[in-house]
């Protein structure tokens, strides 16, 4: 049945016998408008810019994470195996990507703890305590625990 369907539907649908009278007749062109350019013909299907600026954001943080290097499945697995043994207080080395200003940075922190959920590692400054990182898991390049001072 579904061979005979197939059948009927390339018949009904590549049957062109009704547009002879037309099919071999010279394209219309009108006398009273100019021809459309290429260019702005393929403009009016072009799709609607609603968002101005949003072409030049998109570039803007592309350029940004340029330089931003993804890590290996390796890699990834030790940052997670490090971060699992960190406890509290452990005072860790980072680098990181900061996608702010679109570079690795290196800082010296105290771990305080890995929200698994949000893929977000939370740490406070060696210096000033008051001041937290948030840091995404897989912006971190390395992970050093440096040893405790007492």
């Amino acid at each position: 049945m579904d061979h005979e369907k197939k059948i009927i539907e390339n018949h009904l649908f590549s049957d062109t016998s009704r547009y002879q009278d037309i099919i071999d007749l010279p394209r219309h062109v009108s006398k009273a408008h100019l021809p459309i350019s290429r260019h702005n013909r393929a403009g009016q299907f072009a799709p609607f810019s609603a968002l101005t600026g949003y072409h030049q954001l998109i570039d803007k943080t592309a350029e940004r994470y340029q330089n931003k290097q993804y890590p290996t499945k390796e890699q990834s697995i030790q940052i997670h195996g490090t971060l699992k043994r960190l406890n509290g207080q452990s005072s860790v080395e980072i680098n990181y990507f900061n996608s702010n200003s679109g570079y690795y940075e290196t800082i010296t922190v105290s771990f305080m703890k890995v929200d698994w959920q949000r893929g977000r590692a939370k740490f406070s400054d060696a210096v000033d305590p008051q001041k937290n990182y948030s840091i995404p898991i897989a912006n971190i390049r390395s992970i050093r625990n440096l040893p405790s001072k007492k």
